[in-house]
């Protein structure tokens, strides 16, 4: 679990380098609130779209731009995993993806029509 006594400040912190870790991970092109409940971390004066920072996990919600999903979520789950270990943050990592780019899908459709694998 988070620390006790976490600020506000380290909230944001904390949240900022998340976006910043997720956004960084290959086949991602960006870090979006989702629908229905947004993913957002409010601090003052700010909010970190995409990234929710729940009591037992970290929830992030992404657009990828390349398939298949698994690589893809799995590189945003590690990048985001190491900053909650640095930060000493036990947290589960949650990662949604809530839209996949349109040429990504179609880039796969086109391998499985030439005999490639598309999962």
């Amino acid at each position: 679990m988070a620390a006790e006594g976490v600020t506000v400040l380290d909230r944001g912190v904390l949240a900022r380098a998340v976006a910043a870790a997720a956004g960084a991970a290959q086949g991602v092109a960006a870090l979006v609130p989702g629908g229905g409940v947004p993913a957002v971390t409010q601090v003052p004066g700010d909010a970190i779209v995409g990234v929710a920072l729940g009591g037992s996990a970290v929830s992030v919600h992404v657009v990828i731009d390349r398939l298949p999903l698994e690589p893809v979520v799995t590189g945003v789950a590690a990048a985001v995993a190491t900053v909650l270990a640095d930060a000493g943050d036990e947290r589960r990592v949650e990662v949604v993806v809530e839209d996949v780019v349109d040429e990504a899908v179609e880039s796969a459709l086109r391998r499985g029509a030439d005999g490639g694998e598309v999962r």
